[in-house]
């Protein structure tokens, strides 16, 4: 398996704070931020296999957020949570994420499920689901035999 650059410079601030060198992972995570202008926090938990083809540009995550493994994060996504709500989105597997997509509040976005270009999501998204829009709705399902 061939791992994405930017996932290994997370995965070694990620180990840095969890093996309690947070001062150094801190360190990490500004030069993520100022050479890429993106904001990938330390303590993130993000699956093996999760790629970010354009490095993240301009993206921004919640600490807490769970990302699946598999998945492809394009630039300029941000993925948080909602004023006055304390829960988080959990993102499954092979979650493909368009450009400049926003996900936000106590959701969950289903393993295999596409999120188009630009969309805001704010509810629910199935497992095998394509969705678009603001806010997004589902436009169709992938038929898992036919590989679409």
């Amino acid at each position: 398996m061939r791992y994405d650059k930017l996932w290994i410079l997370w995965k070694i601030s990620n180990w840095l704070f969890h093996h309690h060198l947070k001062p150094i992972a801190s360190l990490s995570r500004f030069i993520i931020r100022v050479v890429l202008s993106a904001d990938i926090p330390p303590e993130l938990e993000i699956g093996k296999g999760t790629k970010f083809p354009h490095m993240a540009l301009g993206s921004l995550f919640h600490p807490k957020v769970k990302i699946g493994s598999n998945c492809v994060l394009l630039h300029g996504i941000t993925i948080g949570g909602k004023s006055g709500h304390k829960k988080l989105p959990v993102i499954g597997n092979n979650v493909w994420i368009g450009a400049h997509s926003i996900i936000l509040g106590d959701i969950s976005i289903g393993d295999n499920s596409v999120i188009g270009a630009g969309s805001v999501v704010v509810k629910d998204v199935p497992a095998n689901a394509i969705v678009a829009g603001n806010p997004a709705k589902v436009i169709k399902y992938k038929n898992m035999f036919s590989g679409g």
